[in-house]
């Protein structure tokens, strides 16, 4: 008889690197997608709540909808004394890569901007032709939610919620009825302390992937982006002042550099350094952090035309934790969701384009509706017509989880309605991930 907890470890020891750090719910990648397409159709009618009216034209990021900083001549080079084992693909001693830098806010555009809030940063290192990745973190060390279940189980307790009462009714109520008490203790804990933090200037802040990445035959890490040493500390934050970051970081690369450390943090064992939960910080206390490279934004005045020029193209840049290599390949249950939705748009393009007044593409009605509809497109763009929330469910591509497209740098399942419109076709983008000129 075949010892068949011998032949799993031994087929664990000789399968791809990440495979032996990943565990799938229900005990396969083939019934995790199961599950996963389950999730995000739930996640779909929790975004249904939050939608009001017809929405516009062209729908806005829902996370980090608020830029403070979006430029594309940062500079990312690796130090010479990188560690031999961190030494993988692009990663190599003294490599400099041209890189592009996004800072926000990670609410909507309608939250003040020097409120208190999470904050996140993206970067694309431009490796070279045909290689780029995308490097996405969050100003607070864990998420909220420890696996996609309950990502989606926050996202429905939450839905449509307008007051006071409703929030704390969905927080206190509904949240613990999906995913226990204690688990929802945690969360409700996590999101208020990563939500109240007052910032004075992102250029002195942490950003954490909170989520895993593999590293090569490093194994797993989490990396951070933390101010590198030196530099003026940050000054009280301004209230008053909705677009006080961004002036901040205006007067601060009016006279130098802002740069910033990328380290990685490597793993240990599963209950340290867990790779399937999301919500456990990895503390520097059991692995230690060490720099590997140092990111670069110059000196510049940003009020100038060819920074504002700049700034445009990066806002129409849809950053995704996918958007890198197989050495470099997210890892975890959250990471994987969020492939999971992003596959199902079928591209891996930047963006998708979905211009007002086009026809739903993968609308699920027969042909001669598809076809009326197309018609009164033409006049009246498809996500305006009054239909009823069961008709509009067949029509409405940001509904179906065929279309999701994932652009928000939150390290998590994004909802389907972060769908990110172009001026110009996807294929018009140029090698590098930034728009054709």
């Amino acid at each position: 008889m075949v010892d068949t907890a011998l032949h799993e470890r031994s087929a664990l020891r000789h399968a791809a690197p990440d495979r032996r750090y990943e565990v799938y719910a229900g005990g396969s990648p083939e019934t995790e997608r199961l599950l996963f397409e389950r999730l995000a159709r739930e996640m779909a009618g929790a975004e249904w709540a939050n939608r009001h009216g017809g929405g516009p034209a062209h729908p806005p990021r829902a996370r980090h909808a608020r830029p403070a900083l979006a430029v594309d001549n940062a500079r990312l080079r690796f130090h010479d004394d990188l560690p031999e084992a961190l030494r993988v693909g692009y990663a190599r001693p003294g490599a400099e890569y041209p890189a592009v830098v996004r800072l926000s806010d990670a609410s909507g555009p309608e939250r003040p901007g020097a409120a208190p809030d999470l904050r996140g940063m993206a970067v694309r290192v431009l490796a070279g032709p045909g290689e780029a990745h995308d490097l996405l973190a969050a100003g607070f060390p864990v998420s909220h939610a420890a696996d996609a279940r309950e990502y989606v189980a926050f996202a429905k307790a939450m839905a449509g919620v307008g007051s006071t009462a409703e929030q704390a009714f969905g927080l206190l109520v509904k949240l613990p009825l999906a995913v226990g008490w204690s688990t929802a203790a945690r969360m409700r804990r996590n999101v208020h302390t990563a939500t109240r933090h007052a910032v004075g200037s992102l250029a002195r802040e942490t950003f954490w992937s909170r989520g895993a990445i593999l590293w090569g035959d490093a194994g797993p890490v989490r990396y951070l982006l933390r101010p590198a040493p030196g530099g003026t500390p940050a000054p009280p934050p301004d209230r008053g002042d909705p677009d006080y970051l961004h002036w901040e970081l205006t007067q601060r690369l009016a006279t130098g550099d802002i740069c910033f450390e990328l380290c990685v943090q490597r793993y240990l064992d599963e209950r340290r350094t867990p790779v399937e939960d999301g919500s456990v910080e990895w503390k520097e206390s059991d692995t230690p952090v060490v720099p590997v490279a140092l990111l670069t934004v110059p000196r510049q005045d940003l009020d100038a035309d060819e920074a504002r020029s700049a700034a445009r193209r990066v806002e129409r840049l849809a950053f995704h934790s996918w958007h890198t290599t197989e050495e470099f390949r997210p890892l975890g249950s959250l990471n994987r969701a969020r492939r999971a939705a992003y596959e199902a748009g079928g591209t891996h393009r930047p963006a998708l384009r979905l211009t007002a007044g086009s026809a739903p593409r993968h609308a699920v009605l027969p042909l001669p509706v598809r076809a009326a509809f197309g018609l009164v497109n033409r006049c009246v763009p498809w996500h305006r017509l009054p239909l009823p929330p069961g008709l509009r469910e067949l029509v409405d591509p940001l509904r179906s989880p065929r279309c999701l497209t994932l652009v928000d740098a939150e390290p998590a399942m994004v909802p389907p309605r972060a769908v990110l419109s172009y001026d110009r076709p996807a294929e018009e983008l140029s090698p590098t991930g930034l728009p054709a000129s």
